[in-house]
C-alpha cells in the first residue's frame, strides 16, 4: 500500500517500504527499500516521507486507517505471516486424553475459520476503502508476474537448503506450499 502508485516492478525500485522484519529480503530482491518498523509507528513514517508505502496484509487498510495515509495498493500476493496456537509441552503433556483429542480434533476446523475470516476481512477493508478514500487498486502486469518468483528464487533455495540440512524434506515442503497457493488463490478469487 502506497502513497503512489506502484503499477510495475520498475515503480518499486529505490522505494522505501515499511515492512515486518520476516519480509525485508522479499523486497530488497524485488527493487524496493526495506524499512523495518512496528505497524504502530506505520502512519507517522507516512506522513513524514520517512517510508512511502508498507508491505501488509490488506486488512490494516480499515484496521489502522491505513486508507487514510496510502490511496494505492497493488495485490502482489507475495506471502503470508503465519498463525499458529501453541502451548507448554509440559501444560499439553499434563492434560487428559479426552481433552487433548477435542484440541488435535479442532485444528483443521480453526485453521479453516481462521483462513476464510482473514479473506473475508481484507476484502471488507479494500472496499471499505474504496468507498471511503477511493482507494486504486493494481497488480503488476502479467509480464512481470512471472519475474517475481525469479526474483526471490535464492530466497527459497536458502530456505530449502536451510530445512534440508535440519533433517526436514525441504523441496517436499515448498511444492506443497505452491500446490496449496495455487489451490486457494483460485478459490478465492
Amino acid at each position: 500500500m502506497t502513497i503512489k502508485p506502484i503499477k510495475s516492478l520498475k515503480d518499486l525500485k529505490g522505494l522505501e517500504l515499511r515492512v515486518g522484519g520476516t519480509q525485508a529480503d522479499i523486497i530488497k530482491n524485488l527493487g524496493g527499500i526495506p524499512v523495518a518498523m512496528p505497524q504502530s509507528d506505520t502512519p507517522e513514517a507516512l506522513q513524514k516521507g520517512t517510508v512511502k508505502g508498507h508491505v501488509s496484509s490488506m486488512e490494516v487498510l480499515k484496521d489502522f486507517n491505513y486508507a487514510a495515509y496510502t490511496a494505492n495498493a497493488t495485490i502482489a500476493n507475495l506471502w503470508v505471516v503465519t498463525f499458529s496456537v501453541v502451548m507448554n509441552k509440559d501444560k499439553w503433556n499434563s492434560l487428559p486424553a479426552d481433552v487433548k483429542k477435542v484440541i488435535d480434533d479442532m485444528r483443521r476446523e480453526q485453521a479453516l475459520w481462521t483462513g476464510t475470516y482473514v479473506d473475508d476481512h481484507v476484502k471488507e477493508s479494500l472496499e471499505w476503502s474504496k468507498q471511503k478514500y477511493n482507494l486504486q487498486i493494481f497488480e503488476l502486469p502479467a509480464s512481470e508476474k512471472v519475474e517475481v518468483p525469479k526474483l526471490i528464487k535464492p530466497l527459497i533455495d536458502e530456505y530449502i537448503k536451510r530445512v534440508t540440512a535440519a533433517g526436514l524434506p525441504g523441496e517436499q515442503i515448498i511444492k506443497d506450499v505452491y500446490a496449496l497457493k495455487e489451490k486457494y488463490e483460485k478459490q478465492y478469487k
